[in-house]
């Protein structure tokens, strides 16, 4: 039988890990929203993807097709699908707005 202090301690562990998991659920939740932005900062801040980035806008004409392709590579390769909640202030400088991402079910 399971003393008074085992208990204690099993119950402690439970709820660190149910408070480990919340965390961890809000955090990469969080994470997906705003990988669009993310990616694009990344992008913004690597000097041969920036170029890379600014060659292919160029050659492409459109900056618009070349920015959706990228956001729906984003969303393709992480398994993500649209919110349909837009952003309208991004942190890069690359983009107007963009689509909130979460998991697909």
């Amino acid at each position: 039988m399971l003393r008074m202090r085992e208990i204690r301690v099993i119950l402690r562990f439970t709820k660190l890990y149910w408070k480990m998991n919340d965390f961890l659920n809000m955090m990469f939740e969080r994470f997906e929203w705003q990988i669009t932005d993310n990616i694009f900062c990344f992008v913004q801040n690597d000097k041969e993807l920036m170029k890379a980035y600014l060659d292919l806008v160029a050659e492409n004409g459109n900056l618009q097709y070349v920015n959706s392709h990228i956001a729906q590579e984003i969303a393709k390769r992480y398994g993500l699908e649209s919110t349909q909640n837009q952003v309208e202030s991004p942190n890069s400088n690359l983009i107007q707005s963009y689509s909130e991402l979460r998991k697909t079910n």
